[in-house]
């Protein structure tokens, strides 16, 4: 999974983007899904962006091409926010093979509200401990 600055000039985000396929095609793997799932709001800010485009690569290689992959994702920090390798198991490789990586479904869409947390009356107890 790699999440982009979604500010970042557009054709310098697909250069990436071209640039990681190539790299684990010339490492030996293939590429079998690209899943682009758009802009996403962030947990937690990374790099003082609240949001961020997610773009999930199902692929299969050696993990030797990973340290060339992380150089290049890491020279080009004004366009990637984070990158994540994730090695699935045999099941759910198989699955994403099949069908790539679906966008998650956020059961909380902009402007519904989410649960609170912690204890109703905000501040927590009152009174004497």
């Amino acid at each position: 999974m790699i999440i982009l600055n979604p500010d970042a000039d557009e054709e310098q985000q697909q250069e990436i983007l071209e640039r990681v396929q190539q790299l684990i095609l010339d490492g030996g793997g293939r590429v079998d899904h690209v899943n682009d799932w758009g802009r996403k709001k962030l947990s937690f800010p990374m790099e003082k962006r609240g949001d961020g485009r997610y773009v999930v690569i199902t692929c299969e290689g050696e993990p030797t091409s990973l340290p060339e992959i992380e150089r290049v994702l890491s020279i080009n920090k004004n366009v990637v926010t984070r990158a994540l390798f994730i090695r699935l198991g045999s099941r759910d490789a198989e699955r994403a093979r099949a069908t790539g990586a679906p966008a998650p479904v956020d059961a909380h869409p902009e402007g519904e509200g989410r649960p609170q947390r912690g204890r109703p009356g905000g501040r927590g107890r009152r009174g004497p401990r």
